[in-house]
């Protein structure tokens, strides 16, 4: 199935193009620019792989959580290019995107995306599977989580974090491909979300963990005029 998959969900900007003759991919690690860069790396994909624009018959995002301004570009980029060709798009949980490959590890693998504030997104996967809910946490109360398990492997682009602890604990590892961009396996895994469940709804929206700055500060103010109202 010839797949444009797009991952723009962290600070790692990555794109593929895979079809039956093979797969393009390209990234940009360099903070979130993703709005300006995006479509270059669509169309330098594109013609990379050999397809036409029009041969595409699949687009999948990368859902999140991640980036709540990357996510809501990728998204609709990913819903554009789709109305525009008539095609299906499916959108995949980044973390799954980032644990992929790795089902292999004996222990445990664990994702991790900056979620600012102090807070990692994270989930725990054993054999490819994610196992419990998706987590948002600080990095000393998902290290602790780690402690539990006698071996983890930390890979996604927030891995470095856990440098001091893995250098402290035998069974912790850090993934050396840790900052590898996502969005060939977003085409894998895009596929077979597609084949097994179908496309994804045209009004769903990113996975987010919790509110954006902007949801908060309307709430805080929100509750300011209430306060205001009542006395």
């Amino acid at each position: 199935m010839r797949v444009l998959a797009i991952d723009s969900s962290t600070d790692i900007l990555s794109v593929a193009v895979r079809g039956e003759g093979g797969a393009a991919e390209a990234s940009i690690d360099s903070g979130l620019t993703h709005a300006e860069r995006l479509m270059e790396l669509v169309d330098f994909c594109t013609r990379r792989s050999g397809l036409e624009p029009s041969a595409i018959e699949l687009v999948a995002c990368a859902r999140g959580p991640g980036s709540f301004t990357g996510l809501r570009i990728g998204m609709a980029t990913a819903k554009g290019i789709a109305l525009g060709l008539g095609i299906p798009w499916v959108a995949v949980p980044t973390l799954d995107c980032l644990a992929w490959g790795r089902e292999d590890f004996p222990g445990v693998v664990v994702p991790v995306v900056d979620g600012k504030k102090g807070r990692l997104y994270s989930a725990v996967y054993a054999g490819g599977l994610r196992r419990g809910a998706w987590l948002d946490l600080p990095l000393a109360a998902l290290a602790a989580l780690l402690d539990t398990f006698p071996e983890a492997l930390v890979t996604g682009p927030a891995a470095e974090l856990f440098g001091d602890y893995a250098r402290g604990r035998s069974g912790l590892r850090l993934d050396r491909l840790a900052r590898s961009p996502a969005a060939r396996a977003l085409a894998t895994l895009g596929e077979a979300a597609f084949l097994r469940d179908g496309g994804t709804a045209p009004g769903e929206g990113p996975l987010y963990l919790r509110p954006s700055e902007a949801e908060e500060t309307a709430a805080i103010k929100a509750a300011i005029e209430r306060e205001a109202a009542v006395q």
